[in-house]
């Protein structure tokens, strides 16, 4: 089991508030949603988890969408191996998602 994230442990390794902004907006993270506009959003632990590995993944050169699609099937255990183009996959080794880096 991973351990568990918090939103200023993801900051704190790179993300910016307006990258997790324009995620968010793209539909590639999914928050929820505490009231109406204006107001804060509550992370869940697998969304944290998701955007932390798409900020890993983003700045080994994945696209955004790519990295998206990639750390959600990793992170909720669909797959472990996501195609990211034709004739290319990515293998994600699980044991190593616990790196802060």
């Amino acid at each position: 089991m991973r351990p568990a994230l918090t939103l200023d442990q993801v900051l704190k390794r790179g993300l910016t508030y307006r990258k997790l902004d324009w995620w968010t907006r793209r539909g590639w993270l999914r928050p929820v949603h505490a009231g109406g506009s204006g107001t804060s959003r509550v992370w869940p632990q697998p969304e944290l988890q998701i955007a932390d590995l798409m900020r890993r993944l983003t700045r080994a050169g994945l696209a955004p969408e790519a990295a998206a699609e990639a750390a959600r099937a990793c992170v909720e255990g669909q797959r472990l191996l996501v195609t990211i183009g034709p004739g290319l996959v990515l293998a994600i080794d699980t044991s190593l998602l616990s790196e802060a880096s």
